[in-house]
């Protein structure tokens, strides 16, 4: 019954800052704002029972990440709870969420959207909310699609409004190149073939359709596409692809290769619907098993898009896969599905899914998992969710929340990736008195590096005692400490330590000249994850 968490997904700049307050029972209350360590703001009031707004102006607030920390005292009790906001959008990061419930009977919307908010997601995925793959506006408000979930367009429409209200995006889930039976018995010279000249289907419902230039199911699907945003509202698409094929043959056998394809449709799509709906709509491609994720992301997409998917099981497999879509300059998404919170106990899911997130976080990305009201993903179907227990979804609130705070380090594309140059063997720039891995090797402990100029952020996953699967339960690491030598040009003129469970703290340190050079020595007291970070003097 008590609680804080803002009322927009962001606020702009010079705006006032809304939060949502949730009590019990009259109390005065006292509201400090952080950012990183420092308190930047301080408030004590009346809040009054039941759920208010607490607004403040945004004066000397620069665009990032902030912390916000709530004391509700009443009689001799207090009640802490934490949130954070974000001051000015961040063109490098989207958090992505889901929504997959649009019946007509739905009365629950604003306690989504108050989830989506608590979570700081700032983009709605529309999952199956069409009438048909190939048909998207059903011609009445309630209808059923083809995998036979009820909605209501109604629905849809006051979720999205809803949505912008707070500032979240919607975008509408489209299937590239699915159509149902009926369309294509009535359009076989637009579907795609395999090599025995069958047509391709999927999971026996969807025939796979050619979305060649100049085919007619291309410009259909756009047509579609453009229909969904200037009709339904949508702020544009979700355009989601199977993974397979890679490569077809059209009607009159001639070969498709879908990776040299897929960019020029994302394109078109965008000049489409800019030209017809006037406005520039917001894609995600779907590059499932991160395929063929080098061509698109030089396309017209908003974001960076990799649905994960075996092979690609290991810490590792994520790690070079994030370094390598950063250099779209574009938001980085993986959709990770953590299998574990349907196969294992509801303890070693959390854990694997809190290193998972962090994991994300401190390569830049961000990851789609959480939608509708306290649900989350475990497979590919968005409606066979998986409902987080309470004690859960406040742990990964606490991580979100983390990396909202710190986002103005985490998802700094001027920082560079040195783990893989920068620590062991002959390399002097970073040494630790632990088993470490620069890749997320499992029973050691991951340090992942990044810097710029006199910035460095060193961040620590516990692996000791659990493997490198990153779809797998873990066990709660257990509390290890240990020593790190950093060499620095100048001594530091901010050096402090961070993690999700603790806080801040400044960190102690030591100067030793030696015959690389400066080297800074602290001592880590290291739980689940860290974060580490050194300012030397300009």
């Amino acid at each position: 019954m008590w609680d804080i968490f803002p009322e927009k997904a962001y606020f702009d700049l010079h705006s006032d800052i809304s939060l949502t307050l949730i009590c019990e029972n009259d109390c005065r209350t006292d509201i400090c704002v952080f950012k990183y360590g420092d308190i930047v703001r301080k408030f004590s009031f009346i809040a009054s029972a039941g759920r208010s707004s607490f607004s403040f102006d945004a004066e000397k607030l620069e665009r990032g990440g902030y912390f916000v920390q709530a004391s509700f005292f009443r009689k001799k009790q207090e009640t802490v709870r934490q949130s954070a906001f974000v001051v000015g959008k961040n063109d490098m990061v989207m958090r992505y969420g889901f929504s997959c419930e649009f019946t007509a009977e739905r009365e629950n919307i604003s306690e989504e959207i108050d989830g989506f908010l608590r979570m700081h997601i700032d983009a709605i995925q529309f999952y199956d909310w069409a009438f048909r793959h190939d048909d998207l506006i059903p011609t009445s408000d309630i209808y059923s699609d083809l995998m036979g979930k009820q909605n209501c367009l109604s629905t849809v429409s006051f979720l999205i409004t809803h949505a912008h209200r707070h500032g979240l995006k919607s975008l509408g889930y489209g299937a590239v190149y699915a159509s149902g039976s009926q369309y294509f018995s009535a359009h076989e010279d637009e579907g795609l073939y395999d090599g025995l000249g069958r047509p391709i289907t999927f999971i026996d419902i969807f025939h796979i359709m050619n979305i060649s230039r100049g085919c007619t199911w291309r410009n259909h699907i756009i047509k579609e596409f453009s229909k969904a945003v200037a009709e339904a509202g949508f702020d544009g698409i979700h355009m989601d692809t199977y993974g397979w094929p890679k490569s077809a043959f059209d009607k009159w056998g001639k070969r498709v290769n879908l990776e040299t394809e897929f960019p020029s449709l994302i394109d078109e799509c965008h000049e489409f619907i800019s030209m017809e709906c006037g406005k520039e709509p917001l894609l995600v491609f779907n590059n499932v098993g991160a395929w063929p994720v080098e061509e698109t992301m030089k396309s017209y997409t908003d974001a960076v898009y990799c649905e994960i998917w075996p092979p690609m099981t290991r810490y590792s497999h994520l790690s070079c896969l994030m370094n390598k879509c950063s250099h779209g300059g574009k938001p980085v998404i993986l959709a990770c599905y953590p299998q574990a919170f349907r196969t294992d106990s509801p303890e070693r899911a959390l854990e694997g899914e809190l290193l998972l997130s962090f994991v994300i976080a401190m390569h830049g990305a961000s990851q789609l998992f959480y939608g509708s009201i306290h649900r989350i993903l475990t497979q590919g179907y968005y409606p066979d969710n998986s409902i987080l227990e309470e004690w859960q979804e406040r742990e990964i609130r606490r991580y979100q929340d983390f990396f909202v705070r710190f986002q103005d380090i985490m998802y700094d594309r001027n920082m560079t990736d040195v783990s893989l140059t920068h620590q062991d063997w002959d390399n002097p720039e970073y040494k630790f008195s632990i088993p470490s891995s620069a890749s997320g090797e499992g029973g050691k402990v991951w340090c992942h590096i990044r810097e710029s100029m006199n910035r460095k952020a060193i961040y620590f996953v516990n692996l000791l005692n659990n493997d490198d699967l990153w779809n797998e339960g873990k066990s709660r690491p257990d509390c290890v400490s240990f020593s790190a030598a950093v060499l620095v040009l100048k001594k530091a003129e901010r050096i402090w330590l961070a993690s999700p469970e603790s806080g801040v703290s400044n960190v102690n340190y030591t100067l030793k000249e030696t015959d690389k050079g400066l080297v800074l020595h602290c001592d880590i007291s290291l739980d689940r994850v860290a974060m580490l970070y050194i300012e030397e003097e300009k």
